[in-house]
């Protein structure tokens, strides 16, 4: 998804790619660089340079960003269900690769709790968000 002002033109597409990015300020955030690369890379895909803008440190410095219209970012979708406000928008982006989530924990401090939650999951998973 891609989290933007919705101000912005962007706003209101059925969904962008990545090249759409190319004529947008991307927020800079605190990521591993294996994981930027995937999520908010350099360059869109025809290789034209993203401009990375303003710098936060996490989600909550990330939102009123987007909200001014500053700049915009890359979210995973499940950031559109817990972060939804009327002054953002979240919009599809069409070539991004699908993100995958898994349930872990130490074997160490496994549990009863532990062990019938992960049964859960595994009884109702994969699930698409």
């Amino acid at each position: 998804m891609l989290a933007l002002a919705a101000s912005r033109p962007l706003a209101d597409a059925e969904s962008v790619s990545y090249e759409d990015l190319g004529d947008q300020t991307v927020v800079d955030a605190v990521v591993p660089a294996y994981w930027r690369e995937v999520v908010i890379p350099s360059h869109t895909p025809s290789g034209r340079p993203i401009k990375i803008g303003p710098h936060v440190n996490d989600l909550l410095e990330l939102i009123p960003v987007l909200a001014s219209g500053e700049a915009v970012s890359p979210v995973h979708a499940q950031t559109a269900r817990y972060f939804a406000r009327p002054d953002i928008a979240f919009v599809p982006i069409r070539d991004a690769a699908l993100a995958h989530w898994a349930l872990v924990w130490r074997t160490a401090s496994q549990t009863d709790l532990i062990r019938d939650f992960a049964q859960i999951v595994e009884e109702h998973g994969p699930l698409a968000l």
